[in-house]
């Protein structure tokens, strides 16, 4: 009697378990489309698992209401064991790896073009001295573009500045807030200035990147707050060309802090000087986003957990140009 049960058992949990993670991701979701969408599976597929494994444990688990459903007392009994069950193996999977040194594979990032020239590069160097075997794909552009291809699954992760809120689809944590900074050329009026309102300066005429990019979205809201029209005088895809432009005396530009010194390459008489913006709020948060998946390859969590991990003070300096 003892085997027969047994075997029960055994043949119940055979069929049950291909079928937690759809159990999971419809826990998280409360939905079946966003769960098809969490686990990268048409809608159809969550229903017969749902069916399947309301089968196997003798009850319904999702009923319809309205256009969505709501989880059955059964389900909501269930679902934390599911849970615990996945992160379990989970874990056991990823120490089992990372004691073999198993993390290898390939993480593709995007990120926005100035975090390019020593942020990524000094995050990338850090992770790569204990995990020598994982590779790297890099996407750059404008934020817009960053999140799109994290949205269409091209890339595990994204450093984009300002960060999204935490949707349905994606997660993210802001890194570090960077105070922003007023570039103008060295024979302006304000250069002798330390500090200014960004008020003083809003008439002058700007030089911006385009829209889509994250520092012009921070520039807009701050004309708005000023409660005047913007006169974009030039318009790029390169804050380099930006700070090359005020120093030639066409504009001045909303930056981040530069690393670099204020003299032009060619002409020692050109440069240009970074202000300091007294309003509160003239700064970026720069932050990590990552898609909400069932399954997410180790290399891209140890790599996402080790940005994470790092100190926001470091990365101020590295998010600079």
């Amino acid at each position: 009697m003892t085997d027969m049960y047994d075997s029960t058992v055994r043949g119940e949990l055979a069929r049950l378990l291909p079928l937690l993670p759809v159990l999971d991701a419809v826990g998280q979701t409360r939905h079946v489309t966003a769960a098809a969408e969490l686990l990268g599976v048409p809608q159809p597929t969550v229903s017969r698992a749902l069916a399947r494994a309301a089968a196997v444990v003798g009850t319904e688990l999702v009923r319809k209401e309205g256009r969505g459903i709501r989880l059955t007392p059964a389900a909501e009994q269930l679902l934390p064991s599911v849970r615990a069950a996945l992160d379990g193996l989970q874990s056991a999977l990823d120490e089992l790896h990372e004691r073999r040194q198993e993390a290898h594979g390939l993480v593709r990032l995007s990120f926005q073009m100035t975090f390019g020239e020593a942020a990524v590069p000094a995050l990338i160097r850090s992770f790569r001295q204990g995990h020598p075997d994982v590779r790297f794909e890099l996407i750059q552009g404008s934020r817009q573009r960053c999140l799109d291809v994290l949205v269409s699954g091209d890339v595990d992760l994204s450093i984009v500045s300002p960060a999204p809120a935490a949707g349905r689809q994606l997660d993210a944590a802001t890194l570090c807030i960077q105070p922003l900074r007023l570039a103008v050329p060295a024979d302006h009026r304000l250069a002798r200035r330390d500090r200014v309102r960004f008020a003083e300066a809003a008439g002058e005429p700007f030089v911006a990147l385009e829209r889509g990019y994250g520092m012009r979205s921070i520039m807009d809201r701050l004309f708005r707050e000023a409660g005047v029209r913007p006169n974009i005088a030039f318009q790029g895809q390169d804050s380099r060309t930006l700070l090359g432009l005020v120093s030639a005396g066409l504009g001045i530009a909303l930056v981040p802090p530069s690393r670099a010194t204020h003299s032009a390459v060619h002409a020692s008489e050109l440069g240009w000087v970074e202000l300091e913006i007294q309003d509160s709020d003239a700064v970026r948060d720069i932050g990590l986003v990552w898609p909400k998946i069932v399954g997410e390859p180790l290399q891209v969590r140890l790599f996402r957990e080790h940005i994470l991990r790092e100190e926001p003070a470091a990365l101020l300096d590295a998010f600079g140009l």
